[in-house]
């Protein structure tokens, strides 16, 4: 089974993408995938990014192999109540934070972190959504600290976390927290140069990283061949589904 951790359905500000819920899916369909855990791109830069869960409720309740994955904003009051909308639609495994949006740091939400595992829910922290370089230079948003998603998943063990759109070099230097925390994964769509995610499968980190296309930003296709084509049998599908099983398990 092929698990997509991290893609998105919705609009993006300064330049197209063939986002809508559909397009995503049939993309991921393609290449394999079996189940896709989707995100809103409509609510990244709203006041509430709450407002835009709705499409990926919707998505998950046509097609089954679709998880919703709503974003949740630690520092809006509605927090909780739209946690709780996740906890009893059912099909969603994970929630979102985007910290670099909402201002906060990740290892201070601490209410919120520990609600979240309450729910039987796990959170994925995106530190980046698209490369400085490629953002309107009026709106730049630099990554979130990669460091900040570890220590707050040392805080919260109970928590499974996962590290979403780190770079490579990001992921290598976090080795030590990946390996001693159980509950700490990344995932890989945003890990790209000549032979870098073997080198983090050498490091010994091939247990804690999942496979993540992050469609539409980037084409489904080079994800996948970059696991494929880099990596042995047994690690890429490790990567590819087997780590994230706790996402499909009943």
């Amino acid at each position: 089974m092929i698990i997509d951790v991290n893609c998105w359905t919705g609009p993006w500000g300064t330049h197209a993408l063939p986002g809508e819920a559909a397009q995503v899916r049939e993309s991921l369909r393609r290449i394999g995938v079996d189940r896709m855990c989707l995100s809103p791109l409509g609510g990244v830069w709203a006041h509430n990014c709450h407002e835009a869960n709705g499409a990926v409720y919707a998505a998950a309740d046509q097609w089954d192999d679709v998880l919703p994955v709503p974003v949740l904003d630690p520092t809006v009051a509605t927090w909780p109540e739209e946690l709780e909308r996740a906890r009893q639609h059912g099909r969603a495994r994970l929630v979102k934070w985007l910290p670099q949006y909402g201002r906060y740091a990740p290892e201070e939400m601490t209410e919120c972190a520990g609600a979240i595992a309450e729910a039987g829910l796990g959170l994925l922290v995106q530190v980046r959504l698209e490369d400085a370089r490629r953002q309107h230079p009026l709106a730049v948003v630099e990554d979130a600290n990669p460091a900040a998603v570890a220590r707050l998943a040392e805080r919260h063990r109970d928590l499974t976390v996962v590290l979403g759109g780190a770079p490579g070099g990001a992921i290598a230097q976090l080795a030590g927290p990946l390996l001693e925390l159980d509950n700490l994964y990344a995932e890989v769509s945003q890990v790209d140069g000549m032979d870098a995610l073997a080198g983090l499968v050498q490091a010994g980190l091939g247990r804690r990283l999942l496979f993540g296309t992050h469609a539409p930003f980037f084409v489904p296709l080079a994800g996948l061949a970059r696991v494929v084509a880099d990596l042995d049998d047994e690690p890429a599908a490790a990567i590819l589904g087997g780590n994230a099983s706790f996402l499909v398990a009943d």
